[in-house]
């Protein structure tokens, strides 16, 4: 049996006291700071997203007009801005790729956009970017001349994979291709910047544009018409029209 003596138990007393009265302050301590943190976020509630801060390289995007318009559409509650709907309304403006947004307190709504990088035109009322990508933007924007792509729907990505191997060959001997055409049957027709029309046909078509390049001094060299047309459909040789005569086999 397990007997202490009542001196013993007054002494337990005091620590039986102190540690029920530290547990009560330890909760309304936390009690306390719920409050304050529930205050705080109600607080919050009205604090302002008083700037955008938009980051980009921009060529196409007038950055300031975008600027304005998310400024006057999405400043206002930082808490209710909601950050899909400024990047789904970001992602059908002209001219953007990629966005990124985030909040960033105090009271910074921050956007990243990534704009399209056109690289070619598309049956004349599209664009294709790098990825080989179909995009819409106003053609009437863009910056510099870019080569124009024809062809069936759904051979955008094949017309300028062809295009750069054909301009890649073409540059290492001083010519510029400006136009690419593939027919629903896989004909490739090709236009380059000193006027001259090519036609590929459906095979070999890096051969006979090199065939071309190779024979080019020689059917330049004793005319003075400029070349037209070079019709390159054959196993050898090809057929050239001049700018004022009729088709002749070189």
């Amino acid at each position: 049996m397990n007997w202490r003596s009542p001196v013993a138990q007054l002494k337990q007393r005091p620590a039986f006291y102190a540690g029920v009265l530290f547990f009560v302050a330890a909760l309304a301590a936390l009690a306390w700071a719920v409050v304050q943190v529930n205050h705080w976020l109600h607080s919050q509630q009205s604090a302002p997203v008083r700037q955008v801060r938009l980051y980009g390289d921009f060529t196409h995007i007038d950055a300031k007009a975008l600027h304005s318009t998310l400024q006057q559409q999405y400043v206002g509650n930082f808490f209710s801005v909601n950050v899909d709907q400024v990047q789904q309304f970001l992602l059908t403006q002209p001219w953007v790729y990629q966005v990124a947004v985030r909040k960033q307190w105090p009271d910074a709504l921050v956007v990243v956009v990534t704009e399209q990088q056109p690289v070619a035109i598309w049956n004349q009322q599209q664009l294709l970017n790098t990825q080989g990508e179909l995009f819409q933007a106003p053609l009437q924007q863009l910056k510099t001349e870019l080569p124009k792509l024809t062809g069936p729907e759904g051979s955008q990505q094949d017309a300028l994979t062809m295009f750069r191997h054909m301009q890649g060959l073409l540059a290492l001997h001083k010519f510029h291709a400006v136009a690419l055409v593939v027919t629903e049957r896989f004909s490739w027709q090709l236009s380059l910047s000193n006027g001259i029309a090519l036609k590929l046909g459906r095979e070999d078509t890096l051969k006979r544009l090199q065939r071309f390049i190779e024979l080019y001094p020689v059917i330049t060299k004793h005319k003075a018409e400029a070349v037209s047309e070079v019709d390159l459909r054959y196993d050898t040789g090809m057929a050239v029209r001049y700018s004022a005569e009729q088709k002749r086999k070189a």
